[in-house]
């Protein structure tokens, strides 16, 4: 009887063209999109660049070839242009990202004890880190000037003294040793297989929920077969089409995203790892879901409820925004989402190459998590039955 189970819940889902979109096109878009737009974030590509104008109210030989030394780097475009127009018209017609206003004897006052400001202009939304980075860069030049022209009165070699930026190296180091760089894709592919795991909610629910309102779960329960064989019936299913997510999602971050320009994702870590992590983040999403479509009368309720609470978890547990750009109190509240367990192990994996030992502690809240919401789920189908 419980063979008939599972293949009335197999036909149910090949049936529900709506459910395979969600669980199947629905990430593959999110991986694609969140992969290439956070690109730029995680690598050292810098394709979009923030526009310049530095303007003065004379123009040099000395001030050009300052804005000339200014482009030479992958962050920001310099122009340079005579006060001619006003800062509303370069910001908003033009639009230029900052205007940089110098002084006009900025560069014969630079290294004495003289008027040497910089006035800054930008739009409304322009982030503040942009503006700090911009001030640190101008300054770390202007510093150079500074120095070049010391090093020239005393005759001295100030390449040295001024090249301490490409002295400087960093290399992302995995704990064996080896050498890596974190990816876009490595974030966005295990965030985003996460969320739509959680998601098969939306499906369970509609079957599940229907089956109590049209009365087929008692004829099942009929011809004496137990409440748990009801609910495995369900849960293998769907534990199946979770492990095919997590396969075709892999393999969308390996083939797909390169062809887009993207990078491929790279797995640092082992194979049988990630299926033992995929494994027990379906039994926790599924838990939750059962949970779900037991408290639920009706397929409506059951979106609502599991479509908002699955959108704050996401939320809540670094999959729509990165943890590494959340403020401290988010990211300790990050830590109540069972997305955010799940993920750190993914990331632990895939970019760290991390162990058994650095996840297991994740795993067992997700195992938590997973028994009180099937044994919420299980007790709620009896208690309703009877």
């Amino acid at each position: 009887m419980f063979y008939y189970i599972l293949k009335k819940e197999f036909l149910l889902i090949m049936r529900n063209l709506h459910a395979i979109v969600v669980l199947f096109v629905m990430p593959t878009a999110f991986i694609i999109i969140m992969s290439l737009a956070l690109q730029n974030t995680y690598s050292n590509k810098y394709d979009v660049k923030l526009n310049i104008v530095v303007t003065s109210e004379k123009s040099s030989l000395a001030l050009e070839t300052f804005v000339t030394k200014l482009n030479g780097n992958n962050f920001f475009n310099f122009t340079f242009i005579e006060n001619n127009a006003s800062i509303d018209e370069l910001l908003y017609t033009k639009n230029y990202d900052f205007v940089v206003a110098l002084n006009k004897d900025l560069m014969e006052n630079m290294g004495k004890s003289k008027d040497t400001s910089v006035n800054m202009y930008s739009r409304s939304d322009i982030a503040y880190q942009q503006v700090a980075f911009l001030k640190q860069f101008l300054s770390a030049k202007m510093a150079e000037v500074v120095i070049d022209k010391f090093s020239t009165l005393l005759k001295i070699d100030a390449k040295s003294a001024i090249n301490f930026e490409e002295a400087i190296s960093h290399t992302y180091v995995l704990k064996d040793n080896q050498s890596t760089t974190i990816t876009s894709v490595q974030h966005s592919v295990p965030s985003w297989l996460i969320f739509s795991m959680f998601f098969i909610l939306i499906p369970i629910s509609n079957t599940f929920i229907n089956e109590k309102n049209f009365g087929t779960i008692d004829k099942i329960r009929s011809i004496n077969v137990s409440f748990m064989q009801i609910i495995f019936g369900k849960f293998l299913p769907y534990f199946v089409m979770n492990q095919l997510q997590v396969f075709l999602m892999i393999l969308v971050g390996i083939y797909v995203i390169p062809l887009l320009n993207g990078d491929a994702l790279v797995i640092h870590g082992s194979i049988a790892l990630l299926v033992l992590i995929s494994c027990v983040a379906s039994i926790a999403a599924i838990s939750f879901a059962l949970a779900i479509a037991t408290i639920s009368n009706s397929s409506e309720m059951a979106t609502i409820l599991g479509g908002t609470s699955n959108i704050i978890l996401a939320a809540l547990g670094g999959i729509m925004v990165p943890k590494i750009v959340m403020p401290k109190f988010m990211q300790e509240v990050s830590e109540l989402s069972p997305m955010s367990w799940a993920l750190d192990c993914f990331l632990e994996v895939i970019v760290k190459g991390g162990s058994f030992a650095d996840i297991h502690l994740n795993l067992l809240k997700l195992l938590i998590f997973a028994t009180l919401f099937f044994t919420l789920a299980f007790l709620l189908l009896k208690y309703r039955r009877n």
